[in-house]
């Protein structure tokens, strides 16, 4: 019996070694699978899914039906998903369905919105499906929020929510208006104010903070899976024409207000910080200069205060779990965010978010 045993395992290891060296199965794209292998590849795909999305819980901050948030989702949905998928009334890139998988036309019908976030954190292998970009759990679920609402735009409707209105669509991936590329405006609106919530606000900032800003993200020091893609290709003159052209505008913040953490203990930890809890006094940085005195004294410092709530809840939370920016000064915020507990974060950005 044991000799059956090792001739058995050798003459399947001379098989498998043929099998890989001779290569029998055409791994062309342009061949067809054997038939039920693409089908059963396709269901172990869903299943794997499936089993991990079922252990996500949709975060606190997180409005699925917020309209804003499924237009950040959207933005981002045209500018990297697009070519691939189509869109609502906006058929595939020929190029794509010759890949195989060809990536699918989407239905918001196919999968749950935890499992629409963790299609786009974590992508797919062997199938051209990147993972997100950056080490950031918050921002995959403005794609969850678009995904699930997928099934209720047109093509009209979806021009408005990812390109600001009906007939914006352009294949371009940045195209300059006014200094400000279209992929800039589509999330933080022409004038900077964020369309809404879509995105911070960014209209009134130093044009130093901006310039550094969209530095670090084009190198990698801060992520940011909607901003990495866009900044990396930009040449320092193009940088300088956003950073001038978004510093140049109004400063009249009001940001949406977070919907829940108490704004009144907010306003006490961001003017006095606690001693006991050793959490610092966010308003010595960044508040304190200009006519109303909310933004702050140094030029490579953001103004907070009247920001949207979603985007300070979540970059505190950042900040204290990581990924931390590499910047020159992020240490000093990621010191500052250490002590916080999610409470103190809901507080602050409750607070800060409520400030006009």
């Amino acid at each position: 019996m044991k000799h059956y045993l090792i001739g058995g395992a050798a003459i399947a290891a001379i098989a498998g070694a043929a099998f890989f060296t001779l290569a029998p199965y055409n791994i062309a794209a342009s061949v067809p699978h054997f038939p039920l292998v693409g089908e059963v590849l396709h269901q172990y795909l869903r299943n794997a899914v499936t089993v991990r999305a079922s252990r996500i819980e949709v975060p606190a901050q997180v409005d699925l039906s917020d309209p804003a948030l499924i237009r950040l989702g959207a933005g981002h949905f045209a500018t990297s998903c697009q070519m691939c998928h189509g869109a609502p009334g906006i058929e595939r890139n020929p190029v794509v369905e010759h890949m195989r998988p060809a990536p699918p036309p989407l239905d918001g019908d196919d999968y749950e919105p935890e499992e629409f976030w963790w299609i786009a954190r974590h992508g797919f292998k062997y199938t051209g499906m990147p993972s997100w970009v950056a080490e950031r759990d918050d921002e995959p679920w403005a794609m969850a929020a678009f995904l699930s609402h997928y099934n209720d735009f047109d093509r009209t409707t979806y021009e408005e929510a990812a390109f600001g209105e009906a007939g914006a669509y352009s294949s371009d991936a940045i195209s300059f208006t006014d200094g400000i590329p279209n992929t800039c405006t589509r999330c933080h609106g022409e004038d900077g104010m964020g369309r809404g919530g879509a995105a911070p606000i960014v209209s009134g900032q130093s044009e130093g903070y901006l310039i550094a800003a969209l530095m670090a993200y084009g190198n990698g020091q801060r992520q940011s899976g909607f901003m990495q893609p866009l900044a990396k290709p930009l040449e320092p003159i193009e940088r300088a024409r956003v950073a001038e052209g978004m510093a140049g505008g109004g400063a009249e913040w009001n940001g949406i207000p977070l919907p829940f953490g108490d704004a009144e203990r907010g306003r006490d930890l961001a003017n006095r910080g606690s001693e006991h809890e050793d959490i610092a006094a966010c308003s010595s940085c960044h508040e304190g200069h200009g006519e109303n005195g909310l933004y702050p004294e140094r030029s490579d410092v953001p103004r907070i205060a009247g920001q949207h709530g979603y985007f300070l809840y979540n970059w505190l939370m950042m900040y204290r779990d990581g990924p931390v920016p590499t910047t020159e000064r992020a240490h000093l915020m990621a010191a500052a965010a250490k002590p916080l507990s999610d409470e103190d974060i809901a507080d602050l950005a409750a607070y800060y978010s409520s400030v006009r």
